[in-house]
């Protein structure tokens, strides 16, 4: 029968690699060697979350500049959290997703909203 023959090149179903998807499931943290369930990261959440702990300072240890720039921001998404400060599109090209930037840390209510690629490009501008 001439249908039965197999193309040289191709591989049986069996010895096939498995596909992308499958890989990523069964990765394994760097640290700890547990199953890794956040794709594309090298670390479980659990390690991920005590590096940070160790690394990230506390809001007591920021300087004055700082810890101004954290609490204007913090300000500003709770009061997006809450519905009084509205998300907006991009102020340059009009992207719908967009990031707050403050030109005043003494003001955070007053915003100007840029997606991400113009708000790198405006503090690249400032350097």
């Amino acid at each position: 029968m001439k249908g039965a023959t197999r193309h040289p090149r191709r591989r049986p179903i069996a010895r096939r690699r498995r596909s992308r998807v499958t890989a990523l499931a069964i990765r394994k943290c760097s640290r700890c060697l547990q199953r890794v369930a956040r794709r594309g990261q090298r670390w479980c959440l659990a390690c991920h979350a005590e590096s940070m702990r160790r690394t990230r300072p506390k809001h007591g240890e920021l300087d004055g500049e700082r810890r101004k720039r954290a609490n204007c921001r913090s300000y500003a998404n709770e009061y997006l959290r809450r519905g009084k400060l509205k998300r907006q599109r991009c102020s340059v090209c009009g992207a719908a997703r967009a990031q707050m930037h403050h030109e005043d840390y003494a003001e955070p209510l007053q915003v100007t909203w840029f997606c991400r690629t113009c708000h790198l490009a405006l503090h690249a501008e400032r350097r």
